[in-house]
């Protein structure tokens, strides 16, 4: 059984989720006061969405190869 997956959108979502990583890494580098505690959140939730979106990429990727 031969598996047709795409593998450049799993590099892709691969690719997402370690800039994610690399942004959350970040978040914590930039808090310290006022408003750096603020642009230290915004990171973080892009952060977030990032690894989101490129778990979400790899999944359907993996579920619709047939």
């Amino acid at each position: 059984m031969k598996l047709n997956i795409q593998w450049e959108k799993v590099l892709y979502g691969i690719i997402l989720i370690v800039i994610g990583i690399i942004l959350a890494a970040l978040h914590f580098i930039v808090a310290e006061d006022g408003i750096r505690d603020f642009i230290s959140s915004i990171i973080a939730v892009i952060s977030v969405l990032v690894i989101l979106v490129g778990t979400y990429i790899i999944f359907s990727e993996i579920r619709n190869c047939k």
